[in-house]
This record gives structure tokens, sequence and C-alpha cells, in this order.
């Protein structure tokens, strides 16, 4: 008894250690993500284990001899390195409120586990998803004429009306997966919350090559948009999300906007745009460059070569990188949640660091960024506390960016100009909007003063116009300050800014929740609706 209580435990502290240093090359390295995900997902019940192995040996009768040091030992390293890994998960709480109070953008408070509506203590113990009461699941909804064209439609209630909606997308490696696997904790969380959940199978590789999968992903967007209102969701009130792969095709279609380049006829004219993206561990960037991968990156080309898209690398060096959302951002991208374990084995941290650097340097919208250590890949299939941790940081994020806001149209009187005035101020005095437009070019004027056209306060308005103008002169931009002021009283004065580019424009009016811009030439001034750049 003695010997295999000795073997079992030589394995649980070995599977404990590979959790905690990965291998990342040689023989070792194809275990270090299987083997590493269940020691870091289930530290307790590796301890229960070995306690319970112990208990075992001592009825048996303890050995006397030179084993015995060996086995405490052992026990030693086996109850130690799980600690070290639950304490790891304990400890997210922490970092992912702090990531997210610290933001550099739009800073969230999160709340504490105490707040969650389905994931109670007990459920994140036994770490099963189990699905919430009276939850209503409309299964396989066609979206499409294939098979793999099937999504399911989660509600808490029938009487549901204008709600936000998550459109999740399982990961898989683009070759595998199916929509009732991943993602559950958090989902059922969204759920419970009064969310609409959308989940969607797509085509696989290699039967269906690039650009099948992305090509689903935007067809399913449409068909939200046309359909979810039936079944109680708000079609202007989407994010999409996705794990792995499918983190990778939800920044995709967050940021294709109203690119052409992927969509099918049915789906060419529609909008399909959401108000924000949640990566979890995805796919980031899609060339292997090892700058990003550090020693991933080979593996992640012969896949995608040999069974995703089907080309060899060299030579198609543009198609790997239209493929890949750090190739693909723009100022006009929604805001971002972007979470990566450190340990991960399959996805490198430093390719969502990079992503979360880049998308600052570029975008206007706010990103958030919660790095933690000690965790692997798919760490969110449990329902761990680290997991509920995160996902209260991405229904906080998933709130501030889906609320409500008013049609343009209760405030086009307002906008319009004339009634109201439109001056630039600058360092030479005040000039009519036209008159400077005459001088120096077309431009386009947003402001960050009362989001939505609710009047806030001075302090309010004036943190933001700072924070604006900050981000002006970290994108090379000269700051120049505008002023809409109606005659009629219907508004107070808003200051303002020039932005010379239309997607900058946009991007930042989003940043700042504003209903339109303006864009002005010398002959006039047209209002820009803030969520499609339309003309009103």
């Amino acid at each position: 008894m003695a010997y295999v209580v000795a073997l079992v435990s030589a394995w649980l502290a070995l599977v404990a250690l590979t959790a905690l240093r990965p291998r990342r090359r040689g023989v070792l390295a194809a275990l270090s993500y299987p083997v590493g995900w269940v020691a870091g997902e289930l530290p307790t019940q590796a301890v229960t284990v070995e306690l319970a192995l112990l208990g075992l040996l001592a009825w048996w009768g303890w050995p006397v001899g030179w084993i015995d040091p060996v086995v405490l030992a052992l026990a030693l390293i086996v109850i130690a390195g799980n600690l070290a890994l639950f304490t790891a998960s304990l400890r997210a709480r922490r970092i992912v409120a702090t990531a997210m109070a610290a933001a550099p953008d739009r800073p969230l408070i999160i709340g504490g586990p105490g707040e969650d509506v389905y994931g109670r203590w007990w459920r994140t113990a036994l770490k099963l998803p189990i699905h919430p009461r009276g939850l209503i699941v409309t299964k396989n909804v066609p979206y499409g004429p294939e098979p793999r064209h099937r999504l399911d439609v989660w509600r808490i209630r029938e009487d549901l009306a204008g709600a936000p909606v998550i459109f999740y997308l399982h990961g898989g490696a683009w070759t595998f997966g199916d929509k009732r696997e991943q993602g559950r904790p958090m989902l059922h969380e969204f759920a419970a919350r009064g969310w609409i959940v959308v989940a969607a199978n797509y085509r696989l590789a290699p039967r269906d090559p690039w650009p099948a999968q992305i090509e689903d992903v935007l067809r399913t967007i449409a068909w939200v948009k046309r359909e979810i209102a039936a079944y109680g969701g708000d079609p202007d009130r989407v994010v999409v999300a996705g794990g792995s792969a499918g983190g990778h095709l939800a920044a995709l279609a967050a940021l294709a906007g109203d690119d052409v380049t992927w969509r099918t006829p049915d789906t060419r004219d529609l909008d399909l745009s959401v108000r924000g993206c949640l990566s979890f561990y995805g796919v980031l960037e899609m060339t292997g460059d090892e700058d990003h991968w550090r020693g991933l990156g080979l593996g992640l080309r012969r896949l995608l070569e040999h069974r995703v898209v089907q080309m060899p690398f060299t030579g198609n060096e543009a198609l790997y990188q239209s493929l890949s959302p750090l190739h693909r951002l723009h100022a006009g991208a929604p805001p971002f949640f972007v979470v990566q374990g450190v340990t991960d084995t399959l996805v490198d941290v430093q390719v969502a660091r990079n992503f979360v650097a880049t998308f600052r340097a570029h975008c206007p919208a706010p990103i958030y960024y919660v790095e933690l250590p000690l965790t692997q890949h798919a760490f969110d299939l449990t329902a761990s506390p680290r997991t509920s941790a995160t996902t209260r940081a991405a229904i906080t994020f998933a709130e501030s960016v889906t609320a409500p806001r008013p049609p343009l149209e209760t405030w086009l009187d307002v906008y319009r100009v004339p009634p109201t005035e439109l001056v630039v101020i600058s360092g030479e005095g005040e000039f009519d909007a036209n008159t400077y437009a005459s001088t120096v070019g077309s431009f386009f004027v947003v402001t960050s003063d009362n989001p939505g056209s609710v009047v806030r306060s001075r302090a309010l308005n004036e943190a933001d116009r700072a924070d604006f103008a900050a981000r002006l002169a970290g994108f090379g931009l000269v700051v120049t300050l505008t002023r809409a002021r109606n005659p009629r009283g219907m508004h107070p004065d808003e200051l303002g800014y020039v932005v010379t580019d239309r997607s900058l424009a946009l991007g930042f009016a989003r940043r700042y929740g504003q209903l339109a811009i303006y864009e002005v030439t010398e002959s006039g001034v047209a209002v820009l609706d803030a969520r499609d750049g339309a003309r009103r």
C-alpha cells in the first residue's frame, strides 16, 4: 500500500508542479495544457485525495522504513503546490477588481461575490456549471442553410422586452467545439441577470476552410439584429464574446464594422455593429509572429496552414494579417474586455499584452485588460472563484457599454445648425465653423459633454473634456476647441474639439457616449449619427 500511495502522490506532485511551472518546449510541453488545467482548476480536490491517501495508509498500518520520508515529502509537495494554486484562484478576485478600477481608460468598479445573482459559493465549490432554475432554452434555431448553422437562445423569463444581448462563440482551434460546451458559468450569470444569451455553432475546418467561420459569425449577428426582439432582446444592445478561437472570432466580428469582405449576400446591407467585445484568452494575433508568441507561433502557423486556412503563409502574408485582430485595429473599434492567463501554454500572454498596447495607441474606445497569474487556457470551464471574479468584471463591462441611449431623432432640433450656433475657438479668436473650414478644410466636431444629451455637472464635463484633450494630443492632433450654443435655450452650451479624421471622430463620440457629431465643410454643417456615421 505504501508504494501505491507513493506513486499516486508522485503523480499528484508532478501535476501540481506542471501547473505552477508549465513546460513550453520539449516532450512534456504537449502535456502542460491538459495536466496543468486539471491541477489549476481542481486544487482542493487534489488535496482531498492526498489526505484520503494518507488516512488510508494510516489505517492500513503506517510503514516503518525508508519509504516514510518519501511519502511525507511527496505529500507536502502536493499540499503546498495545490494550496498555492487555490490561493491564486482566490487572489483573482482582488486582481480583477484592481485591474478594472485602475484601467487608464474609464475605470469600472465591480461588486463582490455576495452580489452574484446565480454564482453562489456552493456552486463554485462544486465547480459544476449547473443551469439556473427556470432557464428557458430555445435550441437549434437555424440561422442559415448549413447543418452547423444552428444557435441556442437562453433567457430567464418569457416576458423580457428590450433586454441586452450577449452572443457567445465557442473555441476549439476552429476545428472542433460546440455551442453547448463552453463559457457556461459566465453565461448562466448573464442569463440570471436578465440578459438574452445567444450561443451559436459555426462551420469547422478542415471540411470548411477559412473564411467560413467568420462568415457564419457575421451571419449570426445579422440573425440577432433581425430576430432577437421576438425573444425579448434589444438588437441595438449587443456584445459579442468568446474564448480562444471563439475570442478571435468575436474580436474579428467586433472590428469588422461596415467592412463587406466576409459578408454574404444576405448580410451585406445590414448594420452588424456591436457595443463591445469580450475576449477570453483569445487568439488575437494570427501570423504566428514570435515577437508575440515567444516560441508558440510555429504551432499556430502550422495549424492554420494545414487545417484552417489551407494556404501557405509564405506568399500569403496579407491574407494572414487580414484575419488577425491585432492587424485590423482601427479608430472606430468598439470597447474591448480582454482576459489572459500568464501561464497559458496555448496562447502566450504576450499576445494579449501587445494587442492591448496597440489598441490603446490607435483606438479611442476604452479597453479593459485582466491578466491572471497561475492561470491556464480555458480556465472558465469550471465555476471557480477565479471564474466568478472574471464574470463579475465581464458583466460590469457589458452593462457599461450597453446602457440604453435615446434615439438621435429626439434631439435633432437641438443639434441642427442653425438654429444651433457652432464656432471654433483658436488662439486668434472665435470663428464661424464654416468660415474656419474654408481656411483649414473640412473637419468634424466632437464633444464629451453631457453623454446621451443628459445634462451633467460642470465638474464631470470638465473631467471628460480634459481626458479628451489629452487623448487628442496623444494621437498627435492639434487640440482646437469648439462651442455649440443653442439660442433657444433648449440645451446648455457644449464645448468640443476639432477632429479631422472621420473614423477617429466617431470613435471618440462613442467613447464619450454621444448621440451625434458634426461634419463641417465650407458650405454647411451636417449632423452624423454616432452609431453608424449616417447623415441625419
